[in-house]
């Protein structure tokens, strides 16, 4: 058996052992997802998944993980750093999704974590590229270290934003991952084949795809560290620093994110606009967006993945046809504008088919009529015996 299957067997077959045995224990622990205004899925689900695909990643490093095992190799401590980095992170969903941690303490986290990064792995983003057609924009040390750990930071929060329904944020890291081999033509190292494969692992579960297997949640844990593998690997692509090879442009590598970039800004400009906490949870994302518009959860999962592969895609046909960087940079832009234009017109819809739906919900009303029905044929029968 060839190193990549056995890889993408262990990974599959251990994050399914692992989600039935924590979901086994998850109300022990206190890590279910009660349904409320906010979160509107059935019964309280195990919040588990983040941590079995965590746990599976930690296996294939100890099985087949060295210093020159991946792209993200830079030192003799790498996988440890980025191990470390990963497991940070999940102690802190998991905290989150049990106990709600204060935004100060995520943010503090968050940003140590991406210290922890640029310091271990030796990953900056310093050199921009010709982004706007007046040269190179190269950052100095002083503002390229904190430009970089917002850039971090920014990423994780992007991914764990989108985390709303079933299935859409493992689709949207596939889609990532996969296209970061196709734009970089780097080899799949174990790193990439563990998260695939047990994020495969992950939706069987997550869309009851198997009768078997209990469904379960990413949680804050799953979706800040798949948020924290993705902004790894672009910035080491992106970077010089790893193996002196530069993989991937700068602007280039905006386009593998580009719907997570997108909803997440796109969300924020919407709070404040409306002055709103930044940070609060709400339901004005892309996919509550679908859901509002009366779409069901499959379509609604199919939509955004065509639309989250839909920035990919024209971002690998302007690498391939060699289109200069600050056209592909105005295009991101315009790609952008036009995404804002067309969400802030759907929820318009959606804001109006809400206003029509007055009174109870339209199944609490097909209810009443039923029940009115039953109680005027009752009536009609009770006059018919009386005359």
């Amino acid at each position: 058996m060839s190193p990549l299957l056995q890889q993408a067997s262990v990974a599959f077959f251990f994050t399914l052992a692992a989600i039935a045995a924590l979901a086994a224990i998850a109300p022990r622990l206190r890590l279910l997802d009660a349904p409320n205004q906010r979160k509107l899925h059935e019964g309280h689900v195990p919040l588990v998944g983040g941590i079995a695909i965590y746990l599976s990643l930690c296996l294939g490093a100890l099985i087949w993980g060295s210093p020159t095992s991946s792209v993200l190799a830079s030192g003799s401590s790498s996988i440890v750093v980025f191990l470390a980095g990963g497991g940070l992170l999940v102690a802190l969903g998991t905290l989150d999704d049990r106990s709600h941690v204060s935004v100060f303490t995520r943010v503090v986290v968050e940003v140590a974590v991406a210290l922890m990064v640029i310091e271990g792995l030796d990953l900056k983003a310093a050199n921009l590229g010709d982004l706007i057609g007046t040269g190179n924009i190269k950052l100095a040390s002083w503002l390229a270290y904190p430009f970089t750990v917002v850039c971090i930071f920014g990423v994780i929060n992007a991914f764990n934003m989108l985390d709303g329904l079933d299935g859409v944020l493992g689709v949207m890291v596939l889609i990532s991952l996969l296209s970061f081999h196709l734009f970089t033509s780097i080899e799949p190292g174990f790193i990439t084949i563990f998260i695939c494969f047990s994020l495969l692992a992950f939706l069987v579960s997550n869309l009851g795809l198997a009768p078997m297997v209990p469904k379960t949640f990413l949680g804050d844990a799953g979706s800040k560290l798949l948020g924290f593998i993705v902004v790894a690997l672009i910035l080491s692509a992106a970077s010089a620093q790893i193996g002196g090879t530069k993989y991937l442009a700068p602007v280039t590598a905006l386009y593998l994110i580009g719907l997570p970039l997108f909803d997440m800004v796109f969300t924020t400009l919407r709070r404040a606009l409306n002055r709103q906490p930044l940070f609060s949870s709400d339901r004005t994302h892309i996919h509550h967006l679908m859901q509002a518009l009366g779409l069901s959860d499959r379509r609604a999962l199919l939509i955004i993945g065509v639309i989250g592969l839909a920035s990919p895609f024209l971002g690998l046909m302007l690498d391939k046809s060699g289109a200069s960087t600050p056209y592909q940079f105005f295009i991101f832009l315009a790609c952008f504008v036009m995404y804002c234009v067309l969400m802030t017109q759907a929820w318009r819809v959606a804001d109006k088919l809400a206003a029509l739906d007055i009174g109870p919900s339209r199944q609490q009303a097909m209810q009443l009529v039923s029940r009115d029905d039953e109680e005027s044929n009752i009536n009609i029968s009770r006059t018919n015996k009386n005359q």
